[in-house]
Parts: C-alpha cells; structure tokens; sequence
C-alpha cells in the first residue's frame, strides 16, 4: 500500500480537522501574536539538523555497552504549493555526516566525501533518507495530512518484494529509516507545537507529539506553551513525559537479532523560535530515555539522552 494511501487525508478532511484550543491565563488580556508558520510557493529554507545520542545498556549479567553518535543532515525544505493556508512542501536530505564511537571504535562518514559508507550496518538506520525527498501536505495548524515520495515508495517496494531474502535486522533497519515516524522526525519542524492560531503570551494548548529517540517511538498527549517573545521571535516550549509505543521491534546497535521493546519513556524538553513572519528559525529537543526490551531469552535496559537540533542556514527563492 502507498504512502498516500497509508497516511493521507482528503483536503475536505484536513479542514475539519480539530483546531487546537488554546487557554489564555487569568487577569487582563495579553497582546496577541500570530503563532503559525507560513510557506510560500517558490521559497525554500536550508536548515542543518544536528542529532547528538549517548547510550548505556545494561543486561541481565550486569555487563554494560556504551556507544556515542553524531548525525548531521544538511536538509532543504521548499515550498512548492501554498493556498488557504495548506501547503504542500518538498524535503531533502542533501547529505549526511556520520560518527560513531564505541568499544574503542571509531567510525565516520561523510556523503560528500566519501564514495560509499564504510560497511557498518548502523550507518544505513541513518543513510536511508538520504536524497530521498518526500512530500508534505501542511494544514495550517501545522498537521501534516499526507506523505509522497516516488523514491521513499520505490524503495518500500523494493523491500517488502524482496523481504524474503533479506535478513530480518537487515529489513527491519532499512523499513524503519524510510518509515513515515522517521521521515516526519526530521522533516516535520512543527510537529504539532505551533497551534497555527493568534494567542498571548504563557497561554498554552494541546498537541500530540510523536518522536524517534536512537529507533525508538515515544508518543503522548502533552501541552505547548507560548514562552517568550523578544522581539521579532516567537519562542514555544513543551516539558513532558512521552511513553514509547509498547510492543515495538528495534533494530539496536550490537544485538544481531531483532529487539522487542517492552516498555519505556522519554522526558522531553523541546523548544520552537519562529520569527513573527511565520519561519521556524531554530528547534531543540532534550530527549532522555529509558527502555526495556527482550531478545530471545534475555532482558535489558537501555538509557539514551539525545539532543537534535534543527537550525535555520538560509533562505532563498527557486
């Protein structure tokens, strides 16, 4: 089935969606700002997503594993199509600058540098979007509706055509780095945390927030918070507790089989600034997570904190 097909709604749909209801705090009414982000056709936006993750795991016998990673997507976002407020935008991971170190190892790549990755498999979770632009539909509250990529689609059907004389890790990874969450983990800045309303200082709203901590999904009902404003910048924030989405298969560093997740959460700091013109300029977000998980008879426990940060580099017309 097609990405269109999966996870995407028609346009009478997206604009009867639900529209976040935003709480004003007590006493006199506050000055109000325009929290929604604007696309405009024929505009596009470089941004540099830097995903920095730290990781110990603990198994039954008390030994431990420890590994670091630095990912570095250069990604373009152009706006290809902009009316009533929905638009249609087109993401790209340009390229990609990869470290790993564990047990001693080190492990770089950098896609404008070297010919092909270095034959380590936790190379290809992160390669696979990788010049495989894909297409979003934006609701103007921020709520992507729909997901293309004739690239993204070839290679799910090349997948599930060949699953049967692909390993099961192998297949699992690949899926995985080329799922929607994934996709939506770097190329949807929004996600949810802009209400797309006019609202006041410290007046808050709810959201559903999905997001990929080192492969795993944490999800949850949370709330946003207009914060700061200084300026010609908009500053929102959400501080919450996500839980993971149990059961789930993993694809983990070091395990040469497939990984139930049991059970886990994240404690999430997250901070948007868009400018009062509608461009989202800088978004971080402090995931520290926790999670259980089984492979074949044994149990562990893992811990990650995770910081990615997604910074505005320019802005030009095409």
């Amino acid at each position: 089935m097609v990405a269109s097909q999966r996870f995407c709604l028609v346009l009478a749909a997206v604009c009867m969606a639900a529209v976040p209801t935003v709480a004003q705090t007590s006493g006199a009414p506050s000055k109000q700002y325009r929290a929604q982000v604007i696309y405009t056709a024929g505009v596009a936006q470089s941004y540099e997503i830097t995903e920095q993750t730290t990781a110990t795991r603990w198994y039954s016998d008390s030994s431990q594993k420890n590994y670091d990673r630095t990912v570095t997507y250069f990604t373009t976002i152009r706006c290809i199509e902009s009316m009533d407020g929905i638009a249609r935008v087109v993401v790209n991971v340009d390229s990609m600058r990869y470290r790993f170190m564990a047990d001693s190892r080190l492990v770089e790549y950098d896609s404008e540098k070297d010919v092909s990755p270095k034959n380590f498999s936790d190379i290809n979770a992160y390669i696979g979007p990788l010049n495989r632009p894909f297409t979003l539909t934006v609701s103007p509250y921020g709520e992507v509706s729909a997901l293309e990529g004739e690239q993204v689609e070839y290679w799910r059907d090349y997948l599930a055509d060949n699953s049967s004389g692909i390993d099961s890790v192998t297949y699992l990874m690949w899926t995985q780095a080329i799922s929607d969450e994934n996709l939506l983990h770097y190329g949807d800045l929004q996600k949810r945390v802009v209400p797309g309303l006019t609202t006041g200082k410290d007046s808050t709203w709810n959201l559903t927030m999905t997001l990929r901590v080192d492969g795993v999904t944490y999800k949850g009902r949370t709330k946003a918070t207009l914060t700061d404003v200084d300026g010609g910048l908009l500053t929102m924030t959400v501080s919450d507790t996500l839980q993971a989405v149990a059961p789930q298969p993993l694809r983990v560093y070091g395990v040469p089989y497939v990984v139930q997740l049991m059970e886990g959460h994240a404690d999430v700091s997250h901070t948007l600034q868009m400018s009062r013109t509608g461009s989202i300029q800088q978004v971080d977000n402090v995931a520290s997570t926790w999670w259980k998980g089984r492979v074949l008879m044994e149990e562990f426990t893992q811990r990650v904190r995770t910081t990615t940060t997604w910074k505005l580099k320019g802005q030009y017309q095409w």
